[in-house]
């Protein structure tokens, strides 16, 4: 028997799927199809698109095709475009194909961005929808020749799915730049609270609130890192700290041990990570529970990669949209959460690395209630860390998504936004001038050595890249000197709105073009070309000569650690270009 998965990607509150994330679905779905004696075949729905004949043939000898897709938190991709309904539409109506299945958060409704309502779809030609775990509906398929829709993956069987379907992740179009967005828990903490959820919530309605086991989490990184994975985000997950905590009235306490001991087998399973990082994390966890919260983070910090965040949903602060819509933090609370992460994960560990672990925040905009002041009370949040002197990685403004059966339905109908769109554009514009670049450069000052940035795209003698990270910064490299697909090391000259500027780092002094010597903070079109007049430099100590005649004081120490006389040749590994995944040989014929 004949699979082919098509990976249309996937974006909700507690898992992402658009490349470089590889989601779950895809994994487990790839485990049982193998599991089941299926030959496996794979293609994203970039694929699709740059090779709809070959991919069309690909269905049409499939015994069975598997669609993932869906979007609840939709936003801007770098990294592909996710599949849409025409798209499916075009996949459902191909004359010659096997058995059509669809899984994912689609069903939960289709929308491809913020601000409308979601509206259930069932395409024609669609064969058999799941509206449960698509791996559970598709395990039980494969065994009995029924459909089940609704069906749950007891957390054992999917542990066994999810070691036989790691090699997939081989067959991804970026691979190795791939990052496993990795399962903890199913469901919403906070549902386990009576009359306490989030008016826009998805993830409680799959379900009670589980946790899977450290043993089957580590032994889904082992299967992964054996098979070249070098990247992980704990992200499904609704709450980082409730994982192994103690359920109380007010909320789960956290265990700082059972979360350090989950990390520890991680690295055990993948002792050399290029990413280690995690994703959500209830802000009113950490304001209920301080100190333990603060274990927790610190014991995070410990085992991570540098550039980690903790994502806030802080969504909104008005008193009168938080008791509206069922939100989790005050004004207060949230501004202590903030500072409590600054302080256990903020740390550096070494002078030039990003901080260890930091907050991230998410507003959301269109809930039940809303005002123009409303803006104002989130405005009074962010000035407040400004002047405290916090910092938070980054900050994500969306616009909610309403989806059918959820109680913000019914509370926008009663109690619509009152907010205009020029109210919302005012506030969004005013954190994108005044709040990001100075987090960013809080976050990364100059000096700030980042690692690993996979090369995209070029623009004159600017060439941009991002590294391997949950919401990773977008790196202008001022350089004409590297092309897309190599991963280079960069240190951070200077700052945008939203993005970093960048040269190579060690830059060879010898050889550097006088674009990438511009880029220097200090350094103009003059000091660039005395600097390259002197070339060649045999020591750092004549580096440091030229820097102090270039008579600017304090000049040279700023820019003396971006140089050295020769580059390494080790600080530029050319990763493969990002090519169709066309393997025939993985997993026992996986690949298309």
């Amino acid at each position: 028997m004949k699979s082919l998965i098509i990976d249309g990607y996937v974006d909700e509150p507690a898992c992402f799927g658009v490349p470089p994330y590889v989601s779950p679905y895809v994994r487990y779905c790839a485990g049982v199809l193998l599991s089941h004696g299926y030959e496996l075949k794979y293609a994203t729905c970039d694929t699709w698109r740059g090779m709809r004949g070959e991919t069309a043939e690909a269905v049409a000898s499939s015994d069975l095709t598997l669609v993932i897709m869906g979007l609840t938190v939709p936003g801007r991709y770098r990294g592909g475009s996710p599949l849409t309904k025409r798209e499916l539409e075009e996949i459902a109506g191909l004359r010659r194909r096997g058995l059509l299945i669809l899984g994912g958060p689609i069903r939960h409704g289709y929308a491809m961005r913020g601000g409308v309502s979601a509206k259930r779809i069932f395409p024609d030609g669609i064969d058999l929808l799941a509206l449960g775990d698509p791996e559970a509906s598709l395990d039980i398929f494969c065994k009995t020749g029924e459909w089940t829709d609704d069906a749950l993956m007891p957390y054992d069987r999917l542990d066994e799915a999810a070691v036989a379907g790691a090699g997939v992740m081989r067959l991804h179009p970026s691979y190795p730049n791939v990052i496993a967005e990795m399962e903890l828990s199913r469901g919403c903490d906070r549902q386990d609270s009576p009359g306490i959820k989030c008016s826009f919530c998805t993830e409680g309605r799959g379900g009670p609130y589980q946790e899977r086991s450290r043993a089957g989490v580590a032994a889904e990184v082992a299967s992964l890192y054996s098979e070249g994975v070098r990247a992980f985000r704990l992200g499904r997950c609704s709450n980082i700290l409730a994982w192994g905590g103690e359920r109380t009235p007010h909320g789960y306490r956290p265990n700082s041990s059972r979360v350090e001991e989950l990390y520890r087998a991680i690295r055990e399973a993948a002792p050399d990570p290029r990413m280690l990082h995690t994703d959500n994390c209830n802000p009113a966890t950490v304001a209920r529970f301080p100190d333990e919260s603060a274990s927790c983070v610190e014991a995070i910090a410990k085992f991570n990669t540098e550039g980690d965040g903790l994502s806030l949903g802080i969504e909104c602060l008005d008193p009168a949209v938080r008791e509206a819509n069922g939100l989790k933090v005050s004004l207060d609370e949230a501004i202590a959460a903030v500072r409590l992460i600054n302080e256990a994960g903020g740390a550096r560990r070494t002078p030039r690395s990003m901080p260890s672990l930091l907050p991230g925040i998410n507003f959301l905009s269109g809930l039940a209630g809303e005002t123009k002041e409303s803006f104002l009370w989130n405005r009074r949040f962010l000035e407040a860390l400004l002047e405290k002197g916090l910092i938070v990685r980054r900050i994500n403004i969306r616009r909610v998504m309403v989806f059918p059966g959820t109680e913000l339905e019914g509370l926008l109908a009663a109690n619509p936004p009152r907010a205009g769109e020029r109210d919302y554009r005012r506030w969004k514009e005013w954190v994108r001038r005044e709040v990001d670049p100075v987090m960013l450069e809080r976050v990364a000052p100059l000096g700030t050595v980042t690692p690993g940035v996979i090369l995209e795209e070029r623009s004159g003698n600017v060439i941009f890249g991002r590294p391997l990270g949950s919401y990773p910064p977008l790196i202008g490299v001022a350089s004409e000197r590297h092309e897309p697909g190599e991963r280079l090391d960069v240190m951070v000259t200077d700052w945008g709105s939203r993005s970093l500027t960048a040269v190579p780092w060690p830059l060879d002094i010898n050889r550097c073009s006088r674009t990438e010597l511009t880029a220097l903070p200090g350094i103009g079109k003059a000091r660039a070309e005395n600097i390259a007049s002197g070339r060649p430099y045999r020591s750092r100590d004549d580096i440091k000569r030229a820097l102090e005649a270039l008579d600017a004081p304090g000049l040279s120490e700023k820019l003396l650690p971006y140089f050295c006389p020769s580059e390494p040749e080790s600080n530029i590994r050319k990763a493969p270009a990002v090519a169709l995944a066309l393997l025939d040989d993985i997993k026992g014929g996986v690949g298309l």
